[in-house]
């Protein structure tokens, strides 16, 4: 195989997929003229349907799948990420390809970082009579999807109870 790290059975992240299985790891031809190579075929948890297949020599695509973090990991980068934090960008637009970004590239602390963001600005608002911009309110929903489906297998606790797990290691409340 071209690449050990992962194993059949294993249980990974894949871009925004989330949480995959690995079904099996196989030798497939999807051109006419193209030679077999090694595919990581995943089943990912939130589609019953999906499957998707990762081709073990693309580079670009193989750096979208790590392993699932531990407990203890995901406890060490929310308790370090205390004094951290993205600003607000009050350009609209601009912030809207920042997040956008952060959501594409799926590195769990930038997801947080942004989280959390989202979270203040929301509070901030909230004594105002105010909300958050649909397309803010959209990307926190994104963003915590993705974090909430890795953090609930790892945890073992419901996806719902997620989000407050993080307010409380992060010390941010939601109002």
């Amino acid at each position: 195989m071209d690449d050990s790290r992962f194993s059949r059975g294993d249980y990974v992240v894949y871009g925004t997929s989330g949480i995959c299985m690995i079904e099996d790891i196989r030798l497939m031809k999807f051109a006419m003229d193209s030679e077999k190579s090694t595919y990581y075929v995943l089943k990912p948890e939130s589609s019953d349907s999906s499957v998707v297949y990762v081709p073990a020599k693309n580079e670009k695509l193989m750096s979208k799948m790590r392993e699932v973090m531990t407990k203890d990991e995901i406890d060490s980068l929310l308790l370090g990420m205390k004094d951290k934090e993205i600003g607000w960008e009050k350009d609209r637009r601009i912030r809207s390809e920042i997040f956008h970004d952060i959501l594409v590239k799926g590195v769990t602390q930038k997801l947080l970082l942004m989280i959390r963001c989202l979270y203040m600005k929301k509070r901030e608002l909230i004594p105002l009579g105010k909300k958050l911009p649909t397309t803010d309110e959209n990307t926190l929903k994104s963003a915590e999807k993705l974090v909430e489906e890795e953090f609930s297998h790892v945890l073992g606790i419901p996806g719902t109870e997620v989000s407050g797990y993080i307010r409380s290691l992060l010390n941010v409340s939601e109002h």
